[in-house]
């Protein structure tokens, strides 16, 4: 779902959970970020922050999800809906990217600085920029001034830096810092109260579009509130503004560096067993068939039971290769740690080389080939971790073992799930907010290890989403039809025959034919070529496909087109960082790039943030002119004191943008594949001896 306005269940619930443990979070502004009340500060929230927040008074309503990308690089998107700000009788909808840099930290005797813009790369109706600097004072006391441009440069300004550009829609930064410049500031206490802070502010924004638009009265530059946060990852706010309106605030706040549950170290490793001197190298045992199938059919219910499935085995007498499937441990260094210890108990000892290959999603990755002596010699040693790093080869693996290799009968195999599923419009297209309740069942049937047959089937229990929707004016309405989607009976999310496979070691393949998603049905096909010794990847993606109709769930409309995008994906190996850019062609047939960046953590934890631009006019674009959005991938081990692989996710995107718009496949190659390369073997190796 990367370009749709979705909450599921769970995810909201992790956040949710999170207030269980910890004391007061950072303070949140109204519209989200860390600030006073309108108005920004230079303080920076906990690295990895990420807080969901939900705001309305009588000017607007929003939801906003900001993430602390870097220690110093704050970072927001905003789904904003202004009441009064046309001269028609209809809300704005608006889509702002905010950022806030700090240029650095307080100290005893200096403030912190910071340098911010909302609504980055825009001429919008909320656009500004700022320089401010904070500082705690003692007793609890946090003074805060600052210099706005934009609307935050619009009540009673000091200077003028240039003449602004009017607000208009279109991408733009040459607006930025310049015009009128006015001072904002405040105080923030921290009262004894657990939990308890109070505002106040002087606001520079003059609110000249509502006042002008809408019957807004604004009578005073002063705005007063209340904080309070009961526990760690709740956070109520109430806000009286410019002596007429009142604000609401709550947010939900998580951070991966504080998990809710202890970490669960299980039964622990069973131990090495080393080797003697003079042990037997004969290795005439592996003559006999028989006795290998024995021990591949003894080793198998051992690691299962820590949730490793092998799929295919190889033993000669002086190496074993193994083909397995990680299903429950977060860190596969900790998966394959785990393999190894068995193997050097169950194994003759004329078995030296273990090759460890991991399989994801019936694609075999990277093979792991650790020497039995050197994890002899490195077990419950000092520097075990760089030692036993140093030692691992790690190369791209064939897609299958030579013939004659042991593999597991298992297929066809058959899974399935049910789940509850919470779309949300908070506006789009000048829609109001809509929210549905879904019941979402899944199902594969694989039918080998590539091949399988996947459906997903929601039924709609309650909601409004569709109510009333009527076909839209665009000229190619990709999206912008969403609403007709939204049917009260049963609709088919997905029906497609899936084959994965590899067409050499280090390159990967993936051809889809069915009803793709809700909205297309057709044919795609991508190839990925990335070595699991290198940071970075190149991939590609074709795909003919027709529009599906709107009450049929079977049936199609007259719309065909063929998509076809080139990406480029980069591993930075700066704060797990990733940077993904995509070229080509969208589904309306316009032209043009995302830039997705990524931040992932060593547990799992995941925040991702996209921009498109494309050559269609910005009139027909939809809403905000450019796409973005952002999602945050939270694991259940987060919440639960249990080992899974399993996680939930939280997305606010653009929902009815036909610009930029590009199918929403299941996983992609990149994505089901990115865990197995050496930078993230790396990253998490400290779990190998855990």
């Amino acid at each position: 779902m990367p370009k749709h306005l979705y909450r599921h269940i769970p995810a909201g619930f992790a956040l949710l959970a999170a207030s269980t443990a910890y004391a007061q979070s950072p303070s949140f502004s109204l519209n989200g970020t860390a600030g006073l009340i309108d108005m920004p500060t230079a303080q920076m929230l906990p690295d990895g922050e990420t807080a969901w927040t939900f705001s309305g008074s009588g000017t607007f309503y929003s939801g906003t999800l900001t993430f602390q990308m870097l220690p110093k690089l704050e970072t927001s998107v905003h789904f904003t809906t202004l009441a009064d700000w046309t001269a028609v009788d209809a809300p704005l909808f608006v889509q702002t990217l905010d950022l806030k840099y700090e240029i650095f930290a307080e100290s005893d005797y200096l403030p912190s600085l910071a340098i911010g813009s909302r609504g980055f790369l825009s001429n919008g109706p909320l656009s500004s920029e700022y320089i401010v600097a904070s500082k705690n004072v003692g007793y609890g006391l946090t003074v805060t001034g600052g210099l706005g441009w934009g609307r935050l440069g619009s009540y009673n300004p000091v200077a003028s830096l240039g003449t602004r550009p009017p607000v208009d829609s279109a991408i733009a930064i040459n607006h930025m810092f310049t015009g009128d410049v006015a001072l904002f500031g405040g105080l923030e206490w921290d009262t004894p109260v657990k939990g308890l802070s109070l505002k106040a502010e002087y606001s520079s924004d003059a609110y000249l579009g509502e006042q002008v638009f809408g019957d807004f009265n604004r009578a005073s530059p002063l705005n007063f509130g209340i904080d309070y946060e009961p526990i760690r990852g709740i956070s109520l706010g109430g806000y009286y503004n410019y002596g007429s309106d009142f604000g609401l605030r709550l947010t939900l706040s998580g951070n991966p560096n504080r998990p809710i549950v202890p970490p669960d170290l299980g039964i622990g490793p069973v131990p090495v067993n080393p080797r003697l001197g003079d042990y037997d190298r004969s290795e005439d045992w592996a003559n006999n068939p028989m006795l290998t199938e024995f021990l591949v059919g003894a080793l198998a219910p051992v690691l299962e039971a820590e949730g490793i499935v092998i799929e295919e085995a190889l033993i000669t007498g002086s190496a074993i290769d193994l083909y397995i499937s990680n299903n429950n441990m977060p860190q596969t260094t900790k998966a394959i740690g785990r393999i190894v210890r068995t193997l050097s108990l169950a194994l003759p000892h004329s078995v030296e080389v273990f090759r460890i290959t991991l399989v994801a999603s019936g694609l075999a990755t990277t093979t792991v080939e650790i020497r039995r002596s050197d994890l002899e010699a490195q077990v419950d040693r000092p520097n075990a971790g760089p030692d036993s790093w140093a030692t691992t080869r790690f190369t791209d693996a064939p897609n299958h073992l030579p013939d004659g290799a042991w593999s597991r009968d298992i297929y066809p195999d058959f899974s399935w799930a049910l789940t509850p599923v919470i779309p949300v419009n908070i506006g789009s297209n000048g829609a109001a907010a809509g929210i549905d309740v879904l019941l979402n069942a899944t199902a594969s049937y694989r039918l080998s290890r590539g091949f399988s047959i996947n459906g997903s089937l929601s039924q709609k229990l309650v909601g409004n989403i569709g109510a009333g929707a009527v076909p839209s004016t665009n000229p190619t309405p990709v999206r912008s039809n969403f609403a007709l989607y939204q049917t009260g009976g049963p609709t088919l999310d997905r029906l497609t025959a899936d084959y994965e496979f590899k067409l050499t070691p280090d390159t990967y393949a993936r051809v889809s034919a069915g009803y793709l998603e809700r909205m297309f049905a057709g044919v795609s096909g991508e190839v990925l070529w990335m070595p699991t010794n290198q940071n970075w990847g190149i991939g590609a993606e074709v795909s003919a496909v027709q529009q599906r109709a709107y009450g049929d769930m079977f049936g199609f409309e007259d719309y065909q087109t063929v998509t076809a995008l080139a990406s480029l994906y980069w591993d930075t190996g700066y704060n797990g960082i990733e940077a993904q850019v995509d070229v080509g062609r969208y589904l309306a047939g316009d032209v043009g790039s995302t830039v997705t960046l990524t931040r992932r953590f060593e547990n799992g934890w995941e925040v991702s943030g996209f921009v498109t631009m494309t050559d269609m006019p910005f009139a027909d674009f939809g809403e905000g002119n450019f796409a973005k959005g952002v999602s945050v991938t939270i694991p259940l081990r987060w919440t639960m004191p249990l080992e899974t692989r399993s996680n939930t996710s939280i997305a606010l995107g653009t929902m009815g943008g036909d610009g930029g718009a590009r199918l929403e496949l299941g996983d992609r190659l990149y994505t089901t594949i990115r865990d197995y390369d050496v930078i993230d073997f790396n990253e998490t190796w400290g779990a190998f001896w855990q």
